[in-house]
């Protein structure tokens, strides 16, 4: 369906985002940008369901969405839930309540779909890191790593249950030791099972706000700019430089950093899941990038339905 009007719509632990793409002038251009947040994983970790509360609040944002998706005539759209759709029990009664109120359809991916999307989105730095390599999404819910290596035909993908918002909970719910004791195994399980991709000193992809708010930070921007954001190299000891350096500073101090603000806390979980990942994995430099799940959809869309 050539020219057609597509969106990607993401529901994700702690936001739903919603992106709409038209062709302009030969070119696929974004048209409409939201992004909301509705923290549907909070306090999952107690008792393994949404709450009545967050999925009201999810419904409100998708009921939004689906006034867009008429008022920009889309024609082609996919909707996605990831991590907090898979743990929860309740997930196919969201999933119905979602599709009664607005008519979007959502589809709960897999871990290997998510990788699968989230490598599409960031084909245009593979060649810069001689396509292959390691990216990494620190989620609300979960930690997502993408293995490849065209060259030798390999792809692999990992996931944790341990993301920005969770890993607060799971603390609250076992002992801060036990945690960080499991985050470390499994990355270094993770590190043991795919030697033959982890070539030394390697280029990793950071697609996370974790690391894009931690490179906003080292470049000391007054407010997020994502052109100075996007693609940016940071090496490993220029991120842990400034991963003490936040880590030094108090919760006041942090809230007043104009890329920070209210989110201090979920930057402060992201920190911590980061530093295992540069200190267990043999990375050297990071590229930067807010492309994720949203972009990959597209393309796999464009893909799909534009073909000659």
């Amino acid at each position: 369906m050539k020219n057609s009007t597509y969106a990607a719509i993401d529901i994700g632990s702690h936001n739903c985002r919603l992106t709409i793409f038209k062709r302009k002038n030969g070119f696929f251009k974004i048209i409409h940008n939201y992004s909301h947040s509705t923290n549907l994983i909070k306090n999952l970790s107690y008792n393994n369901e949404f709450t009545d509360e967050n999925i009201s609040k999810t419904l409100g944002c998708l009921i939004n969405f689906s006034k867009k998706l008429k008022k920009f005539n889309v024609d082609i759209y996919r909707c996605i839930a990831t991590e907090a759709c898979r743990q929860v029990i309740n997930s196919e009664f969201f999933v119905e309540k979602v599709r009664s109120k607005t008519g979007i359809n959502v589809e709960v991916i897999s871990t290997h779909e998510e990788a699968k999307l989230c490598l599409k989105s960031c084909e245009k730095y593979l060649k810069k890191i001689h396509n292959h390599g390691v990216i990494f999404d620190i989620g609300g819910g979960s930690t997502e790593f993408t293995f490849f290596d065209f060259n030798k035909k390999i792809f692999n993908s990992r996931s944790i249950s341990y993301g920005v918002i969770n890993l607060s909970e799971k603390k609250d719910l076992f002992n801060e030791k036990l945690i960080n004791k499991q985050l470390f195994d499994h990355f270094l399980l993770f590190k043991n099972d795919l030697l033959e991709l982890l070539k030394p000193n390697f280029v990793s992809i950071g697609s996370c706000s974790t690391v894009t708010t931690l490179c906003a930070i080292y470049k000391n921007l007054k407010f997020f700019d994502p052109q100075r954001i996007e693609g940016y190299e940071i090496s490993k000891e220029e991120l842990l430089n400034v991963i003490a350096f936040v880590n030094k500073k108090s919760k006041s101090e942090l809230r007043r950093f104009p890329c920070v603000g209210s989110r201090y806390n979920l930057l402060l979980n992201g920190v911590i899941i980061l530093k295992y990942i540069l200190e267990i994995f043999p990375i050297n430099k990071v590229i930067v990038t807010q492309l994720g799940l949203r972009e990959g959809i597209f393309k796999d869309l464009v893909e799909r339905y534009e073909k000659d």
